[in-house]
């Protein structure tokens, strides 16, 4: 009599219909994967707790903030493929294929997690599940190993029925951390074997409010033979379902962006005048098995630009991002993405591996140069004057360095001069004399911005716009 009534209680506390979700295939390589674990019964197209995204309303809800929250990175949400069984299930055809949904559902999240370690060694990972998907999560982080787990960054658990009270992690809400879920009350059918998740418990936020009928469960409280405990399964399983109504699954995804590995992409100067560079190194590019890898950049305004990776190349040097010379201010998306090619001369691109994106803003306009005089002759002093700025460069400091060209030859510089930007983005004057032998349609003059120490991983820069010194 016991057991039927604590599975009326858990029934009363989830949506009672059949089916089973769509399988789809997981997504291209990205920076962040959020692997979305629907609750029970919320898999079924056109019932209470079901959305477009296969997750179901409080895992999406989740995601949302976790999109808006991770400033510069790609967030792709990807529905774990598995039952999501009803609890109904329990009663027929038997508690058997209850338990086979949430096998299933750890057999398919231990397959991806090891999958996207082998094809996505960048990416790096959310898992958020409600209810039964809560118990999928919470039971595959018990079984991985350290290699796997170490790419999860941030474990998110709603309602979940495996809740261990005083757990490690985070226990967030009204219940407090001595709530009990109901698969702790009844090992023999659930399986829970309530043991902690230990060193990964840092990375775990595990939401659960007073009276919830799933992760809050008192057997004595839900006695289906009186009114008392008819009312307590109501009021249980209004709480288990309220979580999608108020702000705490909006909070819950803040906190799971926040815990977001930081290095995924280190970007030096994401911020100065048009034209400007981007330096962003620390990301590495999936081997292929033949062919190419590109490593294709976007920048401000700007059209992609294509360099080809070494097939066991993991691209530690870092890509440049540029923005457009004729870029209005403001601030614009810009990636790094590697692309498969067969074909490293026409680099025609192909299926993306993974895709690393920020913001460049830009401040102003691209600065100009004042050349003087506008035409010269060889042996004449040039000076060249700052006609717009650096712009402003955290340390280390900035040097700009200036060279001319011969304007039909081209090739290495003439003549070269350097001067100290100051703390503005300003610097002085610079004087060259044009040599002996060159210019005779004339000079090209450039000049860019660079930090000052040479050694530093910045290798951003900020080039003035080209000019040009007439033959006298």
């Amino acid at each position: 009599m016991k057991r039927i009534l604590a599975m009326a209680a858990l029934a009363a506390a989830m949506l009672a219909v059949p089916a089973d979700p769509a399988r789809a295939g997981a997504p291209g390589c990205g920076d962040v994967l959020f692997v979305g674990a629907a609750g029970s019964g919320e898999a079924d197209e056109g019932r209470p707790g079901y959305d477009k995204s296969g997750m179901g309303a409080e895992v999406t809800a989740v995601y949302r903030a976790v999109k808006a929250k991770a400033t510069g990175r790609t967030v792709t949400a990807y529905p774990l493929p598995y039952r999501a069984a009803p609890v109904a299930t329990m009663f027929h055809p038997g508690i058997g294929t209850f338990m086979e949904s949430l096998i299933d559902g750890e057999r398919e999240l231990n397959t991806l997690l090891f999958d996207r370690l082998r094809t996505c060694p960048g990416e790096r990972v959310i898992l958020a599940g409600f209810s039964q998907g809560a118990m999928v999560i919470h039971r595959s982080m018990q079984i991985l190993g350290s290699r796997v787990t170490a790419r999860i960054d941030a474990i998110v658990l709603i309602g979940d029925g495996d809740r261990v009270p005083g757990d490690d992690g985070q226990q967030l809400g009204s219940a407090g951390s001595r709530a009990k879920g109901v698969g702790l009350w009844y090992p023999r059918f659930s399986l829970s074997n309530g043991h902690r998740f230990g060193a990964i418990g840092g990375r775990v936020l595990s939401l659960c409010n007073a009276l919830d009928i799933v992760c809050d469960h008192r057997p004595g409280r839900y006695n289906a033979a009186t009114p008392a405990g008819l009312v307590a399964i109501g009021v249980g399983t209004a709480v288990h379902m309220g979580y999608r109504r108020g702000s705490q699954l909006a909070d819950l995804g803040a906190k799971a962006a926040a815990k977001l590995h930081k290095d995924a992409l280190t970007v030096f100067r994401p911020s100065g005048r048009a034209g400007f560079v981007s330096y962003a190194p620390g990301f590495t590019c999936p081997a292929v098995s033949s062919g190419y890898v590109l490593v294709v950049t976007r920048g401000a305004g700007q059209a992609p630009s294509e360099a080809v990776v070494e097939q066991a190349d993991e691209f530690s040097r870092g890509a440049w991002i540029r923005s457009a010379e004729t870029a209005a201010p403001g601030s614009y998306p810009a990636t790094a993405s590697c692309e498969a090619s067969t074909d490293p001369v026409e680099r025609t691109g192909g299926r993306s591996l993974a895709t690393h994106t920020f913001h460049q803003t830009v401040t102003g306009t691209a600065p100009k140069l004042g050349l003087s005089p506008a035409a010269g002759r060889p042996g004449q002093v040039l000076t060249v004057t700052d006609g717009g700025g650096c712009g402003e460069y955290p340390t280390p400091a900035q040097a700009v360095e200036v060279a001319v060209y011969d304007a039909i030859r081209g090739g290495k510089p003439v003549v070269e001069g350097t001067a100290t930007v100051t703390a503005a983005g300003r610097w002085n004057a610079v004087r060259l004399t044009l040599p002996a032998g060159s210019g005779a349609s004339g000079w090209r003059v450039a000049a860019t911005c660079r930090a000052a120490a040479g050694n530093t991983p910045d290798q951003s820069y900020q080039p003035y716009l080209t000019g040009t010194v007439a033959a006298g």
